[in-house]
């Protein structure tokens, strides 16, 4: 389990250290995210229990730690005031009828809190004196007001969400276009309104778009998060298609006859190896900046989740694409910037040569002078190519 949690180690105005701990796994034992929760602990006595995923620690407050956390569905985030000598908790904002994301900002005695949901981005000013005011948003509206249906799915309790088109008519059966990440430390499935336009975008063209936190990501469990320790590829695509078969066994509209995958750097991993090695269920890939081998992946990032590769060969090689390329039998279409610098374009080009060596055929968009993060327009141009891939290959639109 990653250690580290924003905001801590600390040390408190009294010279207590502030740590994040774990509760007991045994404490919430046959809960469905896997029992524990992230917790925060002074001079490592637990201050939060099983009740409590804590996410971050934004600062003192009149004497009390300001916890960013869920007591809920991992989808929503609360803002909490915590005693740091009982424990005792105090909600400072929470929207218990609306799936809604609070996050503060503390400086000097005033606090910045902002509620992100479907109705929108609100920000709050508290001042030290009691006042409170809505500053003035200059940013442009968000496109769409989009309501994901969020569900947890399967014995592991995972985090999904669905978008549908706009005026979609129930009955009619739709092409399923699977949108995410997946990989650590980064949450997909959140109530916060700006994860959802692209993807309502996607839906617009006449797709069911569904998005799964398979175990691994964060915000659900300890356990939750530590499944993927040593070994991507397996929990990844175990839990994407337990979780896409049982969003179709609810949602009838779901055709998963016509299922495609789309994704960049994790998610560009998660869809190729999806048509790599479960072509049954995904008939198409669109896989950008993907890290097909990560022996090769360029950070310390990888050895924290599959340990060093020279003790631990066989994990590196389990969870690599390479080997793969003689299974392909589906439409795959791979994008990589040749200026990207964190996942290097040799991770795409040596997937391309062992398909182009396996005698199988698929296309590659290669993009001069294009990062990581598809800077200038890019991603805009590339979810155009990518839809008139998807309309050929699944026959949607």
């Amino acid at each position: 389990m990653d250690p580290l949690l924003p905001g801590t180690p600390a040390r408190l105005p009294d010279g207590r250290m502030l740590t994040a701990a774990d509760t007991p796994p045994a404490a919430a034992e046959g809960a469905p995210t896997g029992g524990a929760a992230r917790a925060l602990a002074v001079d490592g006595r637990l201050l939060t229990g099983d009740g409590v995923q804590v996410r971050g620690f934004a600062g003192v407050h009149q004497g009390r730690l300001l916890v960013e956390a869920g007591l809920r569905d991992p989808a929503e985030q609360q803002v909490l005031l915590l005693d740091p000598d009982t424990g005792e908790l105090t909600v400072l904002a929470d929207d218990p009828a609306v799936p809604t994301v609070h996050s503060v900002l503390a400086s000097a005695g005033t606090l910045l809190l902002t509620a992100a949901g479907r109705e929108g981005i609100r920000r709050t000013v508290r001042t030290p004196d009691g006042r409170e005011f809505t500053p003035a948003d200059h940013a442009a509206p968000l496109p769409w007001r989009v309501a994901p249906v969020l569900q947890r799915v399967t014995e592991h309790g995972v985090p999904t969400a669905l978008v549908l088109p706009r005026g979609h008519v129930p009955g009619q059966r739709l092409p399923v276009l699977v949108d995410g990440y997946g990989g650590p430390g980064f949450q997909d499935v959140s109530a916060e309104p700006r994860r959802w336009q692209h993807r309502q975008w996607w839906a617009d063209q006449g797709f069911a778009v569904v998005t799964v936190d398979n175990r691994g990501t964060p915000y659900v469990s300890p356990a939750f998060t530590h499944a993927m320790y040593r070994g991507f590829s397996e929990v990844t695509l175990e839990d994407q298609v337990a979780a896409l078969q049982a969003l179709g066994a609810r949602h009838r509209d779901l055709d998963l006859g016509r299922v495609g995958v789309r994704g960049w750097s994790y998610g560009g991993y998660l869809s190729a190896l999806a048509v790599l090695r479960r072509p049954d269920v995904f008939h198409a890939a669109a896989a950008g900046a993907a890290p097909t081998d990560f022996r090769h992946y360029d950070t310390a990032y990888t050895e924290r989740y599959l340990g060093l590769p020279q003790e631990h060969p066989e994990v590196y090689e389990r969870d690599s694409l390479i080997p793969d390329a003689p299974k392909l039998t589906r439409p795959l279409l791979l994008m990589t910037g040749l200026a990207d610098d964190n996942v290097h374009p040799s991770h795409t080009l040596r997937l391309s040569r062992a398909l182009t060596d396996a005698g199988r055929p698929h296309q590659l968009l290669a993009l001069p002078g294009v990062t990581h993060m598809t800077p200038g327009g890019t991603r805009e141009k590339l979810m155009a190519l990518e839809l008139e891939f998807f309309r050929r290959e699944l026959a949607a639109g």
